[in-house]
């Protein structure tokens, strides 16, 4: 009898254990939120919101490369139209200079006039993107790209294109590179010429006096191959706009697919993961009652054995 009645005390027990067992995990389930709170609560489930954790924190990831991009081309956009606006400007004061009622003084303002656009361009082609990295200076991101060594501007950058994970499948370029657009340009007579030395030439011509017929002949052909070169120049900035361009556009679609892969992985995160109210709560409810139950039945059975085994 007595081997009876502990077996009968140790299965209440552990009957009890069971229902109070189940009652505080539905109450932690309840209080954090989630379905799963361990592996082995259901591994297959587990392993998928594993999985799709990892491809949401890459997704944000993208988010804030594309966001870093965003201010980066913003900056680039914005340079290139000032590059773009002091070489049209460049280009009006050839045109001046063509003139032929102007004297020495008068090209000389005017060489005076392109002096400073040189100047700006060098700035221009020396910006930077907010956080220190040179815009024009290629891979080297810490390399001024341009500076005046005395026999003209000379590049120290290289050609390389930084990218950001603009997304899973997709690089994008933030930066140029200095020599495609400003050095590379389809020179007066062929070749190529920065659009530094163009400038410096012409500036050159215009500062010398002209007396002779062969001094005008000298200014004649050094404003039209200046006037060339700028054209050029222009036209390659251009296109190098045009392209940030197409990747600002390029940039606002991955940002839309992103948004939309953002709310799907919350919403097959809360799938897996996240507690049903109403489910919980009503299975709690039915865990208290079966406790309860177990609970008297348990008080019931030990009463009567011992009883019995007074008796």
């Amino acid at each position: 009898m007595r081997v009876s009645n502990n077996t009968s005390y140790e299965l209440g027990i552990a009957a009890l254990n069971r229902q109070q067992t189940a009652q505080v995990k539905t109450l932690e389930q309840i209080s954090s939120g989630r379905r799963m709170l361990t592996p082995s609560d259901d591994p297959t489930a587990y392993a998928r919101a594993l999985e799709v954790s990892q491809a949401d924190a890459a997704n944000t990831q993208h988010a804030s490369n594309r966001q870093y991009a965003a201010n980066n081309f913003a900056i680039l956009e914005g340079t290139l139209s000032d590059v773009t606006n002091v070489l049209q400007n460049a280009q009006q004061q050839l045109v001046y200079a063509g003139n032929g009622t102007l004297n020495d003084s008068g090209r000389i303002a005017i060489a005076t006039e392109l002096r400073g656009n040189l100047d700006e361009l060098v700035g221009l082609a020396n910006r930077t993107d907010g956080s220190g990295q040179y815009l024009f200076s290629g891979f080297q991101g810490s390399t001024k790209p341009f500076d005046d060594t005395g026999s003209g501007v000379q590049y120290f950058g290289d050609e390389g294109l930084r990218m950001v994970q603009a997304s899973a499948s997709r690089q994008l370029a933030v930066n140029e590179s200095g020599k495609e657009v400003f050095e590379r340009i389809p020179a007066s007579g062929g070749g190529h010429q920065s659009v530094f030395k163009s400038l410096s030439d012409v500036i050159d011509t215009l500062e010398k006096p002209v007396i002779t017929s062969a001094d005008k002949t000298a200014l004649a052909s050094g404003l039209g191959a200046a006037q060339e070169n700028l054209a050029n120049a222009l036209d390659n900035v251009l296109k190098v706009h045009a392209s940030v361009g197409i990747r600002m556009k390029e940039l606002d679609t991955l940002n839309e697919g992103g948004d939309d892969l953002n709310i799907q992985y919350k919403q097959q995160l809360a799938e897996l993961r996240d507690v049903d109210y109403p489910a919980a709560i009503s299975s709690l409810t039915q865990q208290k009652t079966y406790l309860e139950a177990t609970q008297q039945a348990f008080i019931r059975v030990q009463g009567l054995s011992l009883f019995d085994y007074l008796r």
